[in-house]
């Protein structure tokens, strides 16, 4: 069964880490735990840290404008 669509927009970015970085990453994509590839891990990651941001009111609700970032808003 194909995967469904992403409704949310997305923007593709481009990061540099290191490599150990990477490699954590890579073993988190093959656990599954964050995401099946090292992109969707990242994303995830990075999506979470942000969501704690909000939380512990770092960057508010507003500064994300009109979109959310999975669920923040």
């Amino acid at each position: 069964m194909p995967k469904p669509k992403n409704v949310t927009p997305t923007q593709q970015i481009t990061i540099a880490a290191t490599p150990q970085v990477v490699s954590i990453l890579m073993r988190l994509a093959e656990q599954g735990l964050h995401g099946k590839n090292v992109a969707e891990v990242a994303e995830r990651l990075l999506s979470e840290r942000l969501r704690e941001f909000v939380d512990q009111k770092k960057i508010s609700s507003e500064e994300l404008g009109n979109y959310s970032v999975n669920g923040l808003k």
